[in-house]
């Protein structure tokens, strides 16, 4: 994984580290993902690829139809986002000499590990998988696979941490291609933890972060959880969908667990649950989910107002009634990225737990009373 700074040349590295072995064996496939279809199109295919192509001397023939270049030996590179249900269906078809997994910070845990399946292409080539990213917060999974070589689900030491290399790009080691001013005059007055982030290249929580009271103090192991009095769960339908298992003693508030998975059937994923938990009181859906909800037990619809729902649990923060269970990753790889842009908008990257864990918790405060009482417990 390269990580750092913005504009440090990581993309177009890893980029050129594909092409190259794209060249090398002729009739080998490989591809290159961000999480938003829409990006890489914009970013790789018509800004990347063909710089990187040109400085090679290769010229390639385009397929705007499935997006894919060939190569004149006869390889391929395919581009793809993970926000498209029937593009991911064709792109998870093939097997791939090499997946490169552009700009990590926005792209699931659970999306990365189906994507890998994928890398199996068999040929000369050693497959390889490549990630970069300006790097979020250090709970982001990226940093726990990568930096601190432990498992990002359950926290244990990797099997064979040496598979997983990095290497800190900052914009200083790329001046020469920038323009002159750009570190200076832009990178450098930046505020301080975008400074610090896109500069240099270091693991911080976001500008415009929306859970800001949240902190390290918040974190509780599974033994200082107390007895609960009622277990939830909020569920967030999609691609990229996940569970958040929510329980409440007293006044407190207490995200015990989560669990996520990439391009499932609604029924599936509620028999995961249903194994992983089964003791929970009702699901507070996504409303957005449709006929999906009555395939999830003692599923409901969820109460989806956001603002609201972020005030709820700010004020539980602040008011020390809001914990997080150290085994909840996907929350916590999440919750210190959630913020808003500068339009006081809430940026829709890579924040299914987050829309997961604010149905539970809001929708409980607003009528959990009223319907606890038809729910079978």
């Amino acid at each position: 994984m390269l990580y750092g700074g913005s504009r440090s040349g990581k993309t177009f590295l890893l980029t050129h580290a594909l092409i190259v072995r794209a060249a090398k064996v002729p009739g080998t496939r490989h591809l290159i993902v961000r999480h938003r279809f829409a990006h890489v199109k914009s970013s790789i295919w018509y800004q990347t690829l063909p710089d990187v192509l040109k400085i090679n001397g290769i010229k390639a023939t385009e397929n705007k139809s499935d997006w894919f270049m060939t190569l004149p030996n006869g390889s391929e590179i395919w581009v793809g986002g993970l926000d498209d249900k029937e593009r991911v269906e064709k792109i998870l078809g093939n097997e791939y000499s090499t997946v490169y997994f552009n700009e990590v910070s926005q792209i699931g845990y659970d999306s990365i590990t189906v994507g890998l399946t994928r890398l199996a292409e068999k040929s000369t080539l050693i497959n390889r998988a490549y990630y970069d990213c300006n790097p979020p917060s250090p709970l982001h999974w990226a940093h726990k696979l990568f930096i601190e070589k432990v498992d990002p689900k359950g926290g244990e030491p990797l099997a064979k941490p040496e598979l997983y290399a990095h290497m800190l790009m900052n914009p200083h080691d790329n001046a020469e291609n920038l323009p002159d001013d750009y570190i200076e005059n832009v990178l450098a007055t930046l505020p301080e933890r975008a400074r610090r982030r896109f500069l240099l290249g270091e693991w911080v929580k976001a500008e415009g972060v929306i859970y800001e009271g949240f902190s390290d103090s918040h974190i509780v192991t599974r033994e200082e959880i107390p007895p609960i009095e009622r277990h939830v769960v909020g569920l967030d339908f999609g691609l990229n969908t996940a569970a958040v298992l929510v329980g409440f003693a007293g006044d407190n508030i207490y995200v015990i667990d989560d669990h996520g998975t990439y391009n499932a059937t609604a029924s599936a994923f509620n028999a995961e649950i249903w194994e992983r938990w089964g003791n929970y009181d009702i699901v507070y859906c996504d409303p957005a989910g449709g006929e999906r909800i009555q395939e999830i037990a003692y599923g409901d619809k969820a109460n989806n107002s956001v603002d609201p729902g972020i005030d709820n649990i700010n004020a539980a923060i602040d008011g020390g009634r809001f914990f997080v269970c150290e085994d909840a990753h996907g929350v916590l790889s999440e919750i210190y990225d959630y913020r808003r842009d500068d339009k006081e908008r809430v940026v829709k990257e890579n924040d299914h737990f987050m829309d997961a864990m604010r149905y539970g918790i809001f929708s409980e405060a607003q009528y959990g009373e009223v319907l606890a009482g038809y729910v079978e417990i």
